[in-house]
């Protein structure tokens, strides 16, 4: 137990745990809300755009560990684990508006139609 909460005060290691979380979660979120379109339910598209908006919102944090983390991967990896990770590095500075784009979205989603009953 002691090995996990140490893993849990080094930014690499909550980067590589929740570092899936937004793709998989926009996924199972994505499949939720397909099916609640298809059964035509506003009360099956609330928990449907919360996953969504958890999971892109979540893309915060992953970036966040993923920057604290950057040097100390950096230092043990060679040419080639290097090169990769400034790849990495790059997609996420490229992608990461996208997730906050989607969370804003599915928030609105939420909101917008108990405010404006007729706008669903």
């Amino acid at each position: 137990m002691s090995g996990f909460l140490r893993g849990l005060q080094q930014p690499e290691y909550v980067h590589t745990v929740i570092n899936p979380l937004p793709v998989y979660g926009l996924g199972i979120g994505l499949f939720a809300l397909i099916i609640a379109m298809f059964l035509r339910n506003r009360s099956a598209h609330i928990p449907a755009l919360t996953v969504i908006f958890l999971a892109a919102a979540s893309a915060w944090p992953v970036k966040y560990y993923g920057d604290q983390a950057y040097d100390r991967v950096l230092s043990m990896s060679d040419e080639p684990g290097s090169a990769w990770l400034a790849a990495h590095e790059d997609r996420a500075d490229k992608f990461i508006w996208s997730f906050y784009l989607l969370a804003a979205v599915a928030a609105t989603a939420i909101v917008l139609p108990r405010k404006f009953p007729k706008a669903a």
